[in-house]
């Protein structure tokens, strides 16, 4: 549980492996044979174990050949125990659908009681020891640990978004113990919270205008919007930031035909511009919310909030949240943050003011604690490769700069494109990242690479 008091007791981590053809069985430590290739996916919070079991075909044969794919759930996410818990998946659903950023001042105290509400609920449900060694720098020693128990001498690693803040502390960390790591959609590791949510609301703004903008030129957008993406989106949003709602019809599992209103409703735009081969469900959700129809915006917005199909929730978000106020304590008070909203509007529009008071959730957190201390990266780490996609919504490209530039030796892999991350949304990157990861030949230096398969 803690590293610098072993006496606290200890936690259990979910792996799953993916053993390369005629490697399971043998005598090393963990069942496999050959060398191993350490996943993760991001968030924090995501499930590393659900990551494999639905990614595992979506990775090249030659990578599979060469690597045992290994993930896991960090400590405090999935089935890794003990976990964080916050709300029921009952109250998890009003709390989500509670607008994100209060509209004027009256709908101030309504924010407020519903960040404090999830922040007390995570209190009471969470071992407090837990809360208090859950920062990405523990879980970058938990990672040290797994590579042990693999019997691999140095780390293999591919981190996709947070999953690359994770691949920098290792770093930091264990600079000796690095054989190669690919760190996609890149988290700037230098910046201050507000400078984050600066960059997120200005990065999500110029996506959603890309979407609008390939709208008219792919017929069956054109179709579902003949009004235009822009101004369906408009109608959508005005409607549900003054109140308005949409109705969902959802199976019985997941709450059956309800109504959802504005934090539900730009949740489920944000999901699908993840990757630009969903944008067409965005169309269609946007067509249908037009006339009233609130059904696939839901179910966008439920499954990237965490809901399976039976109704039972992840809890991404909760440990999402107690690893971000681990890593990043703070208190920010309403009148900065509406004064930050009020400036991020100018530049984002439809996200800024969601974004600066996302700045809030930390505030009434229970568990105060002093962030982890940060040094230079040891000249020693071998050259690893950053990943970075010019339009990425999530994870600005400046970011994959800025994260090379800390990182000594590093290439800097270049995707032309939208979307979140690039390896899965390009076949020259997967072709560039993978011939580093199987030989260790890095890219050459400003290599650039077009999306597409």
């Amino acid at each position: 549980m803690s590293y610098a008091d072993p006496a606290a007791g200890s936690i259990r981590l979910a792996v799953m492996a993916l053993p390369r053809p005629g490697a399971a069985g043998s005598s090393a430590p963990a069942g496999l044979s050959g060398p191993d290739l350490l996943l993760n996916p991001g968030g924090p919070g995501e499930s590393g174990v659900q990551f494999l079991s639905s990614a595992a075909s979506s990775f090249p044969a030659s990578l599979r050949q060469h690597f045992n794919l290994v993930s896991w759930d960090p400590r405090g996410v999935g089935q890794s125990s003990p976990a964080v818990q916050c709300l029921s998946p009952a109250a998890f659903r009003a709390y989500a659908d509670t607008p994100p950023a209060p509209e004027g001042p009256a709908g101030v105290p309504a924010f407020v009681a519903s960040v404090q509400s999830f922040d007390r609920a995570c209190a009471a449900h969470t071992s407090r020891r837990l809360l208090e060694n859950i920062s990405t720098a523990d879980s970058a020693r938990d990672m040290d640990r797994l590579r042990a128990a693999l019997g691999q001498q140095k780390l293999t690693y591919l981190g996709f978004s947070y999953g690359t803040y994770l691949g920098y502390w290792y770093a930091l960390l264990f600079p000796r113990r690095v054989r190669a790591m690919v760190l996609d959609g890149a988290v700037d590791p230098t910046i201050s919270q507000v400078e984050t949510a600066t960059l997120q609301a200005q990065s999500l703004e110029v996506d959603l205008h890309d979407f609008f903008n390939w709208c008219p030129g792919t017929p069956s957008c054109r179709s579902l919007l003949p009004g235009g993406a822009r101004q369906a989106f408009a109608t959508v949003m005005n409607r549900l930031k003054s109140g308005g709602s949409l109705l969902a019809q959802l199976s019985s599992t997941v709450g059956g035909t309800q109504r959802i209103h504005y934090g539900d409703g730009l949740t489920g735009v944000v999901a699908p511009l993840y990757a630009k081969s969903e944008w067409p469900l965005l169309a269609q959700a946007l067509s249908q919310a037009l006339k009233g129809n609130g059904t696939l915006l839901a179910a966008l917005a439920f499954e990237y909030d965490g809901f399976n199909s039976n109704g039972t929730l992840q809890n991404v978000q909760a440990a999402n949240a107690a690893t971000t106020c681990a890593d990043h304590p703070s208190a920010f008070s309403i009148s900065k943050l509406s004064s930050l909203a009020r400036s991020l509007a100018r530049s984002a529009p439809d996200f800024g003011a969601v974004e600066a008071y996302s700045l809030y959730g930390c505030t009434p957190w229970s568990v105060h604690l002093t962030a982890p201390a940060q040094a230079s990266v040891s000249r020693r780490l071998p050259a690893v490769v950053v990943v970075g996609s010019t339009h990425d919504p999530v994870t600005p490209f400046s970011w994959a700069k800025a994260l090379s530039a800390v990182l000594p030796h590093s290439v800097l892999l270049t995707r032309v494109g939208d979307g979140h991350t690039g390896y899965f949304a390009s076949a020259c990157v997967r072709a560039e990242a993978d011939a580093y990861l199987e030989s260790l030949k890095t890219p050459a230096p400003g290599t650039v690479c077009q999306s597409g398969a």
